[in-house]
Protein backbone atom coordinates (compact mmCIF):
# COMPACT_ATOMS: atom_id res chain seq x y z
CA UNK A 1 0.00 0.00 0.00
CA UNK A 2 2.73 2.67 0.96
CA UNK A 3 4.95 1.61 -1.44
CA UNK A 4 1.60 2.18 -4.44
CA UNK A 5 1.99 5.27 -2.56
CA UNK A 6 5.24 6.19 -3.42
CA UNK A 7 5.15 4.71 -6.83
CA UNK A 8 2.53 7.02 -7.78
CA UNK A 9 4.24 10.66 -6.34
CA UNK A 10 7.52 9.65 -8.69
CA UNK A 11 4.95 9.37 -11.84
CA UNK A 12 3.08 12.29 -10.71
CA UNK A 13 6.61 13.99 -10.46
CA UNK A 14 7.93 12.81 -13.51
CA UNK A 15 4.97 13.67 -15.75
CA UNK A 16 5.31 16.93 -13.67
CA UNK A 17 8.97 17.15 -15.41
CA UNK A 18 8.13 15.97 -18.63
CA UNK A 19 5.71 19.06 -18.95
CA UNK A 20 8.07 21.65 -18.04
CA UNK A 21 10.37 20.19 -20.21
CA UNK A 22 8.16 20.09 -23.27
CA UNK A 23 6.79 23.69 -22.47
CA UNK A 24 10.67 24.91 -22.34
CA UNK A 25 11.32 22.81 -25.89
CA UNK A 26 8.12 24.41 -27.27
CA UNK A 27 9.01 27.83 -26.31
CA UNK A 28 12.94 27.65 -27.54
CA UNK A 29 11.60 26.23 -30.72
CA UNK A 30 9.54 29.13 -31.07
CA UNK A 31 12.47 31.90 -30.17
CA UNK A 32 14.15 30.21 -33.15
CA UNK A 33 12.09 30.37 -35.63
CA UNK A 34 11.73 33.78 -34.82
CA UNK A 35 15.43 34.42 -34.85
CA UNK A 36 15.46 32.33 -38.43
CA UNK A 37 12.59 34.65 -39.63
CA UNK A 38 14.57 37.58 -39.13
CA UNK A 39 17.59 36.75 -40.61
CA UNK A 40 15.87 36.17 -43.81
CA UNK A 41 13.85 39.24 -43.66
CA UNK A 42 16.96 40.78 -43.25
CA UNK A 43 18.99 38.97 -45.87
CA UNK A 44 16.23 40.21 -48.61
CA UNK A 45 16.58 43.74 -47.37
CA UNK A 46 20.40 43.25 -48.29
CA UNK A 47 19.49 41.47 -51.60
CA UNK A 48 17.35 43.98 -52.35
CA UNK A 49 19.73 47.07 -51.86
CA UNK A 50 22.78 45.67 -53.40
CA UNK A 51 20.70 45.81 -56.88
CA UNK A 52 21.38 49.93 -56.29
CA UNK A 53 24.25 50.90 -57.92
CA UNK A 54 25.48 54.56 -56.35
CA UNK A 55 27.86 56.87 -57.74
CA UNK A 56 29.48 59.83 -56.58
CA UNK A 57 27.58 63.04 -56.41
CA UNK A 58 29.27 66.70 -57.22
CA UNK A 59 27.63 68.77 -54.76
CA UNK A 60 27.96 72.07 -56.56
CA UNK A 61 26.94 70.81 -59.82
CA UNK A 62 23.98 69.29 -57.92
CA UNK A 63 23.55 72.82 -55.85
CA UNK A 64 23.01 74.77 -60.03
CA UNK A 65 21.21 72.40 -61.36
CA UNK A 66 18.75 72.48 -58.69
CA UNK A 67 18.83 75.81 -58.83
CA UNK A 68 18.20 76.60 -62.11
CA UNK A 69 14.86 74.74 -62.18
CA UNK A 70 11.94 76.29 -60.94
CA UNK A 71 10.23 75.75 -57.76
CA UNK A 72 7.15 74.45 -59.60
CA UNK A 73 9.07 71.85 -61.63
CA UNK A 74 11.24 70.44 -58.98
CA UNK A 75 9.93 66.70 -58.15
CA UNK A 76 8.90 65.49 -55.14
CA UNK A 77 9.90 62.28 -53.29
CA UNK A 78 7.20 59.53 -52.81
CA UNK A 79 8.69 57.25 -50.82
CA UNK A 80 5.23 55.11 -50.67
CA UNK A 81 3.08 53.53 -52.81
CA UNK A 82 0.42 56.00 -54.19
CA UNK A 83 -3.23 56.46 -52.02
CA UNK A 84 -1.25 54.41 -48.98
CA UNK A 85 -1.35 56.15 -45.83
CA UNK A 86 1.65 56.93 -43.96
CA UNK A 87 2.46 57.55 -40.84
CA UNK A 88 4.73 60.18 -41.25
CA UNK A 89 2.60 62.55 -43.08
CA UNK A 90 0.56 64.96 -41.86
CA UNK A 91 -2.51 66.36 -42.99
CA UNK A 92 -2.70 69.62 -44.69
CA UNK A 93 -4.71 71.49 -41.54
CA UNK A 94 -1.61 70.19 -39.42
CA UNK A 95 1.45 71.21 -41.21
CA UNK A 96 3.41 74.10 -39.95
CA UNK A 97 3.07 77.38 -41.93
CA UNK A 98 6.64 77.94 -41.75
CA UNK A 99 7.85 74.56 -43.19
CA UNK A 100 11.05 75.56 -44.81
CA UNK A 101 10.79 76.43 -48.96
CA UNK A 102 14.07 76.90 -50.71
CA UNK A 103 13.65 79.83 -53.22
CA UNK A 104 16.02 81.76 -55.13
CA UNK A 105 16.24 85.47 -53.76
CA UNK A 106 17.72 87.44 -56.18
CA UNK A 107 20.97 89.78 -55.96
CA UNK A 108 19.86 93.24 -55.47
CA UNK A 109 20.27 96.19 -57.40
CA UNK A 110 23.33 98.65 -56.73
CA UNK A 111 22.64 102.32 -57.51
CA UNK A 112 26.06 103.65 -57.97
CA UNK A 113 25.62 107.66 -57.55
CA UNK A 114 29.22 108.27 -58.67
CA UNK A 115 29.13 106.37 -62.00
CA UNK A 116 25.19 107.02 -62.74
CA UNK A 117 24.91 103.30 -63.14
CA UNK A 118 22.60 100.75 -61.90
CA UNK A 119 24.22 97.05 -61.08
CA UNK A 120 24.25 93.68 -59.77
CA UNK A 121 26.83 91.89 -58.34
CA UNK A 122 27.20 88.44 -58.56
CA UNK A 123 28.17 85.30 -56.91
CA UNK A 124 29.17 81.60 -57.73
CA UNK A 125 26.17 80.72 -56.71
CA UNK A 126 24.00 82.85 -58.57
CA UNK A 127 21.65 81.04 -61.04
CA UNK A 128 22.26 83.95 -63.50
CA UNK A 129 26.61 83.39 -63.53
CA UNK A 130 26.16 79.82 -64.62
CA UNK A 131 23.64 81.49 -67.26
CA UNK A 132 25.66 83.95 -68.19
CA UNK A 133 28.92 81.72 -68.31
CA UNK A 134 27.04 79.38 -70.81
CA UNK A 135 26.35 82.39 -73.06
CA UNK A 136 29.66 83.51 -72.85
CA UNK A 137 31.21 79.92 -73.77
CA UNK A 138 29.09 78.46 -75.66
CA UNK A 139 29.34 79.35 -80.09
CA UNK A 140 26.34 77.46 -80.56
CA UNK A 141 23.72 79.73 -78.44
CA UNK A 142 25.58 82.73 -79.27
CA UNK A 143 25.36 81.35 -83.12
CA UNK A 144 21.63 80.63 -82.91
CA UNK A 145 21.10 84.34 -81.10
CA UNK A 146 23.01 86.15 -83.26
CA UNK A 147 25.00 87.48 -80.24
CA UNK A 148 29.29 88.11 -79.45
CA UNK A 149 31.22 88.80 -77.06
CA UNK A 150 33.43 91.50 -76.95
CA UNK A 151 36.49 92.42 -74.53
CA UNK A 152 38.00 95.92 -73.78
CA UNK A 153 37.18 99.54 -73.26
CA UNK A 154 37.99 100.61 -76.96
CA UNK A 155 35.70 97.88 -78.76
CA UNK A 156 33.49 98.29 -76.77
CA UNK A 157 33.07 101.90 -77.47
CA UNK A 158 33.50 100.96 -81.00
CA UNK A 159 30.82 98.87 -81.02
CA UNK A 160 28.44 101.47 -79.15
CA UNK A 161 29.53 104.21 -81.58
CA UNK A 162 28.64 101.96 -84.46
CA UNK A 163 24.63 101.73 -83.12
CA UNK A 164 25.32 97.91 -82.16
CA UNK A 165 23.07 96.72 -78.96
CA UNK A 166 24.27 95.61 -75.65
CA UNK A 167 22.42 93.55 -73.77
CA UNK A 168 24.53 92.89 -71.34
CA UNK A 169 27.88 94.34 -69.69
CA UNK A 170 30.03 92.04 -67.17
CA UNK A 171 33.07 94.13 -64.98
CA UNK A 172 35.27 93.19 -62.38
CA UNK A 173 37.22 96.37 -61.54
CA UNK A 174 35.08 99.99 -61.26
CA UNK A 175 37.99 102.07 -62.25
CA UNK A 176 37.51 100.02 -65.84
CA UNK A 177 33.83 100.72 -65.57
CA UNK A 178 34.33 104.52 -65.16
CA UNK A 179 35.96 104.73 -68.58
CA UNK A 180 33.07 104.03 -70.51
CA UNK A 181 29.96 105.28 -68.00
CA UNK A 182 29.00 107.80 -70.13
CA UNK A 183 28.12 105.83 -73.04
CA UNK A 184 27.44 102.42 -71.20
CA UNK A 185 24.66 104.70 -69.33
CA UNK A 186 22.94 106.09 -72.28
CA UNK A 187 22.67 102.71 -73.44
CA UNK A 188 21.16 101.46 -70.18
CA UNK A 189 19.16 104.12 -70.08
CA UNK A 190 18.09 103.44 -74.06
CA UNK A 191 18.26 99.47 -74.67
CA UNK A 192 18.29 98.43 -70.88
CA UNK A 193 21.44 97.24 -70.86
CA UNK A 194 22.00 94.59 -67.79
CA UNK A 195 25.60 95.20 -65.74
CA UNK A 196 26.46 92.55 -63.63
CA UNK A 197 29.75 92.93 -61.27
CA UNK A 198 31.97 89.75 -60.72
CA UNK A 199 34.91 88.70 -58.83
CA UNK A 200 37.77 88.91 -61.14
CA UNK A 201 39.08 85.64 -60.94
CA UNK A 202 35.42 84.27 -62.48
CA UNK A 203 36.36 86.90 -65.32
CA UNK A 204 39.34 85.56 -65.94
CA UNK A 205 38.09 82.36 -66.49
CA UNK A 206 35.42 83.06 -68.90
CA UNK A 207 37.81 85.67 -71.02
CA UNK A 208 39.59 84.13 -73.96
CA UNK A 209 42.47 86.63 -73.29
CA UNK A 210 45.71 85.89 -71.33
CA UNK A 211 45.51 89.45 -69.43
CA UNK A 212 41.49 90.40 -69.42
CA UNK A 213 40.76 93.41 -69.37
CA UNK A 214 38.55 93.79 -66.76
CA UNK A 215 35.73 94.50 -69.44
CA UNK A 216 33.38 92.05 -71.65
CA UNK A 217 29.92 92.53 -72.93
CA UNK A 218 27.28 90.51 -75.07
CA UNK A 219 26.22 92.39 -78.01
CA UNK A 220 23.86 92.05 -81.08
CA UNK A 221 25.13 91.21 -84.60
CA UNK A 222 25.03 94.31 -86.62
CA UNK A 223 21.66 94.57 -88.31
CA UNK A 224 20.97 95.45 -91.54
CA UNK A 225 19.70 98.97 -90.53
CA UNK A 226 22.66 99.75 -88.60
CA UNK A 227 24.84 99.03 -91.52
CA UNK A 228 22.83 100.96 -93.74
CA UNK A 229 22.60 104.00 -91.03
CA UNK A 230 26.41 103.67 -91.01
CA UNK A 231 26.53 103.49 -94.97
CA UNK A 232 24.54 106.77 -95.06
CA UNK A 233 26.58 108.50 -92.66
CA UNK A 234 29.83 107.81 -94.27
CA UNK A 235 28.45 109.30 -97.45
CA UNK A 236 27.06 112.24 -96.13
CA UNK A 237 30.97 112.42 -95.11
CA UNK A 238 31.80 112.07 -99.00
CA UNK A 239 33.11 108.23 -98.56
CA UNK A 240 31.99 106.28 -101.08
CA UNK A 241 31.54 102.09 -100.67
CA UNK A 242 33.87 101.22 -104.05
CA UNK A 243 32.15 98.28 -106.14
CA UNK A 244 34.30 95.36 -104.59
CA UNK A 245 33.46 92.23 -102.81
CA UNK A 246 36.42 90.97 -100.96
CA UNK A 247 35.80 86.80 -101.30
CA UNK A 248 38.21 85.01 -98.56
CA UNK A 249 38.72 81.87 -98.60
CA UNK A 250 40.50 78.86 -96.85
CA UNK A 251 41.38 81.84 -94.35
CA UNK A 252 41.91 79.51 -91.19
CA UNK A 253 43.39 82.34 -89.02
CA UNK A 254 41.00 84.64 -86.93
CA UNK A 255 43.86 87.30 -86.64
CA UNK A 256 44.43 87.29 -90.19
CA UNK A 257 40.50 86.92 -90.93
CA UNK A 258 40.08 90.51 -88.61
CA UNK A 259 42.74 91.89 -90.73
CA UNK A 260 41.07 91.54 -93.84
CA UNK A 261 37.59 92.32 -92.53
CA UNK A 262 40.07 95.74 -91.15
CA UNK A 263 41.20 96.44 -94.66
CA UNK A 264 37.83 96.45 -96.76
CA UNK A 265 36.35 98.66 -94.08
CA UNK A 266 38.96 100.85 -94.49
CA UNK A 267 38.85 100.87 -97.93
CA UNK A 268 35.48 100.72 -97.92
CA UNK A 269 34.44 97.84 -99.70
CA UNK A 270 30.77 96.89 -100.46
CA UNK A 271 30.66 93.43 -98.74
CA UNK A 272 32.86 91.27 -97.51
CA UNK A 273 32.23 87.33 -97.93
CA UNK A 274 33.22 84.75 -95.92
CA UNK A 275 33.12 81.16 -97.57
CA UNK A 276 32.37 78.03 -95.99
CA UNK A 277 35.75 76.19 -94.29
CA UNK A 278 37.40 79.71 -93.00
CA UNK A 279 37.58 80.47 -89.43
CA UNK A 280 34.43 82.59 -87.56
CA UNK A 281 34.28 86.19 -88.31
CA UNK A 282 32.79 87.01 -85.04
CA UNK A 283 34.81 84.96 -82.66
CA UNK A 284 36.95 87.02 -80.33
CA UNK A 285 40.13 86.72 -81.77
CA UNK A 286 38.59 87.47 -85.01
CA UNK A 287 36.93 90.72 -83.78
CA UNK A 288 40.16 91.97 -81.75
CA UNK A 289 42.31 91.97 -85.21
CA UNK A 290 39.51 93.63 -86.90
CA UNK A 291 39.64 96.42 -84.51
CA UNK A 292 35.27 97.58 -85.42
CA UNK A 293 35.93 96.29 -89.06
CA UNK A 294 32.90 94.01 -88.49
CA UNK A 295 30.83 96.79 -87.28
CA UNK A 296 31.22 98.87 -90.68
CA UNK A 297 30.81 96.60 -93.69
CA UNK A 298 27.98 93.93 -94.61
CA UNK A 299 30.09 90.34 -93.86
CA UNK A 300 28.25 87.39 -95.20
CA UNK A 301 29.57 84.13 -93.75
CA UNK A 302 29.47 80.65 -94.12
CA UNK A 303 28.44 81.20 -97.69
CA UNK A 304 28.99 78.01 -100.13
CA UNK A 305 30.51 78.45 -104.06
CA UNK A 306 27.05 77.80 -105.27
CA UNK A 307 25.66 80.71 -103.04
CA UNK A 308 28.76 83.02 -104.27
CA UNK A 309 26.71 84.26 -107.55
CA UNK A 310 24.08 85.22 -105.50
CA UNK A 311 25.61 87.82 -103.11
CA UNK A 312 26.38 89.81 -106.42
CA UNK A 313 24.37 92.43 -106.91
CA UNK A 314 21.26 91.18 -109.43
CA UNK A 315 22.13 94.70 -111.43
CA UNK A 316 25.08 94.80 -111.79
CA UNK A 317 25.78 90.61 -112.81
CA UNK A 318 26.16 91.33 -116.65
CA UNK A 319 29.71 93.24 -116.23
CA UNK A 320 31.21 92.14 -113.12
CA UNK A 321 34.84 90.57 -113.17
CA UNK A 322 36.53 88.51 -110.96
CA UNK A 323 40.15 88.60 -109.35
CA UNK A 324 41.83 85.87 -107.69
CA UNK A 325 45.03 86.94 -105.84
CA UNK A 326 47.57 84.19 -106.37
CA UNK A 327 50.69 84.28 -105.41
CA UNK A 328 52.15 79.98 -105.70
CA UNK A 329 54.55 80.16 -108.48
CA UNK A 330 53.34 76.29 -109.91
CA UNK A 331 50.04 77.74 -110.50
CA UNK A 332 51.37 80.94 -112.56
CA UNK A 333 51.75 79.19 -115.85
CA UNK A 334 48.58 77.09 -115.73
CA UNK A 335 46.33 79.91 -115.24
CA UNK A 336 48.34 82.76 -116.80
CA UNK A 337 48.80 85.07 -114.29
CA UNK A 338 49.43 88.82 -114.60
CA UNK A 339 51.13 91.26 -112.42
CA UNK A 340 48.51 93.07 -110.61
CA UNK A 341 49.32 96.47 -111.55
CA UNK A 342 48.95 95.52 -115.44
CA UNK A 343 45.33 95.01 -114.60
CA UNK A 344 43.28 97.06 -117.33
CA UNK A 345 39.85 96.80 -116.95
CA UNK A 346 37.23 96.47 -114.48
CA UNK A 347 33.97 95.44 -114.31
CA UNK A 348 30.74 97.66 -112.97
CA UNK A 349 31.37 95.00 -109.75
CA UNK A 350 34.53 93.25 -108.99
CA UNK A 351 34.77 89.85 -106.77
CA UNK A 352 38.49 89.72 -105.73
CA UNK A 353 39.01 86.30 -104.14
CA UNK A 354 42.18 85.76 -101.45
CA UNK A 355 43.39 82.44 -99.68
CA UNK A 356 44.98 82.15 -96.99
CA UNK A 357 48.95 81.65 -96.75
CA UNK A 358 49.49 78.14 -95.67
CA UNK A 359 46.33 76.49 -98.26
CA UNK A 360 45.62 79.14 -100.73
CA UNK A 361 43.03 79.40 -103.30
CA UNK A 362 40.88 76.30 -103.36
CA UNK A 363 39.95 74.51 -107.18
CA UNK A 364 36.18 75.95 -106.34
CA UNK A 365 37.42 79.41 -106.89
CA UNK A 366 39.02 78.68 -110.62
CA UNK A 367 36.19 76.98 -110.99
CA UNK A 368 34.13 79.83 -109.98
CA UNK A 369 36.52 82.56 -111.77
CA UNK A 370 35.97 80.67 -115.16
CA UNK A 371 31.99 80.95 -115.29
CA UNK A 372 32.71 84.83 -116.29
CA UNK A 373 35.00 83.53 -118.89
CA UNK A 374 37.59 86.55 -120.03
CA UNK A 375 36.41 88.85 -117.03
CA UNK A 376 38.19 86.48 -114.80
CA UNK A 377 41.85 86.85 -114.05
CA UNK A 378 44.51 85.48 -112.05
CA UNK A 379 47.12 88.18 -110.46
CA UNK A 380 49.98 87.50 -108.45
CA UNK A 381 52.55 89.96 -106.39
CA UNK A 382 56.04 90.14 -107.57
CA UNK A 383 58.43 89.49 -104.51
CA UNK A 384 61.92 89.50 -104.36
CA UNK A 385 64.24 86.06 -104.59
CA UNK A 386 63.58 83.86 -101.40
CA UNK A 387 60.53 85.71 -100.36
CA UNK A 388 57.38 83.05 -100.88
CA UNK A 389 54.62 85.13 -100.18
CA UNK A 390 53.09 87.90 -98.11
CA UNK A 391 50.41 88.08 -95.21
CA UNK A 392 47.12 87.64 -96.37
CA UNK A 393 46.30 90.88 -94.93
CA UNK A 394 49.38 92.67 -97.10
CA UNK A 395 48.80 91.63 -100.14
CA UNK A 396 44.56 92.54 -99.74
CA UNK A 397 45.93 96.37 -99.19
CA UNK A 398 48.33 96.50 -102.32
CA UNK A 399 45.26 94.41 -104.43
CA UNK A 400 42.37 96.66 -103.21
CA UNK A 401 44.20 100.43 -103.45
CA UNK A 402 45.38 99.34 -107.00
CA UNK A 403 42.04 98.10 -107.74
CA UNK A 404 40.37 101.29 -106.11
CA UNK A 405 42.76 103.64 -108.54
CA UNK A 406 41.29 101.68 -111.69
CA UNK A 407 37.75 101.69 -110.39
CA UNK A 408 38.36 105.67 -109.98
CA UNK A 409 39.99 106.26 -113.64
CA UNK A 410 37.37 104.09 -115.20
CA UNK A 411 34.76 106.28 -113.73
Amino acid sequence: MFFNILRRCSIQANLRHINSFNLLRLSSSDGHQSEIKDALEIEAKLFGNSALKHEPVNTREALRKNRSKPYGARKTMEPFAKGAPSKFSASPASRSPFTHRTFSVPAPVIKDSELNLEFVRLTLQDPLTSTLLTTVRSKKRRDKNRQIIIEGRRLIQEALQCGLRMETLIFSQKNQLALVKEKVGYAQTETGTKIYKVPHHDLKTWSSLVTPPGLMAIFDRPSAKGLERNLLEQQRLGTQPLPITVVCDNIREPNNLGSVIRTCAALPCSQVVVTHGCCDPWESKALRGGCGGQFRVPILDDITWEELSLTIPPELADNCHIFIAENNQKKHVSHQTIDYTEISDVGAHNLLIIGGESHGVSEEAYRFMNTVGEKGKCVYIPLAAGIDSLNVASALTLLLFELRNKCNHQA
